[in-house]
């Protein structure tokens, strides 16, 4: 997939940055949503599929993966039906690591990536099959249980 590198005032970068952080996006996920937007030819709409997404994960109970929210299952089917450029593989990559940053910046309600403590005292990220955990919040579920 072919780069750009693109230099903006910081005035413009500003506005980009507050919109990007208002919908739990990073500014270059912003950025590449709004030139899909103007220039993609039936694109896949990754910031309507983040927001399924979040909406999907706040209501799953204990730890999930992305392939166990709808939205993300279905996401071949989709791309089939509207003859998307893209490979899922790209859709699913790119939108996995937008879904992740969302996460990182506290965007999705109550959900955490889910950690493993080491031998040595570390956490480190849980994996399933290479696939990132997430979880609710700890003191959430204390709520419901």
């Amino acid at each position: 997939m072919p780069r750009v590198n693109l230099s903006i005032s910081q005035e413009i970068y500003d506005k980009l940055q507050a919109d990007a952080e208002s919908r739990g996006l990073t500014v270059n996920h912003m950025v590449y949503s709004l030139l899909e937007e103007k220039y993609g030819e039936r694109g896949f709409d990754y910031v309507m599929a983040l927001d399924c997404l979040k909406q999907e994960a706040e209501s799953m109970q204990g730890d999930f993966i992305l392939s166990d929210l709808p939205t993300f299952k279905g996401l071949d089917e989709v791309l089939v039906e509207m003859q998307a450029k893209e490979s899922p593989a790209q859709v699913k990559a790119r939108l996995g690591k937008m879904f992740n940053e969302a996460v990182k910046q506290g965007a999705i309600k109550d959900i955490n990536r889910s950690v493993v403590i080491e031998q040595d005292g570390t956490q480190k990220a849980r994996t399933l099959s290479r696939a990132a955990v997430y979880a609710k919040k700890l003191a959430d579920l204390k709520k419901e249980g």
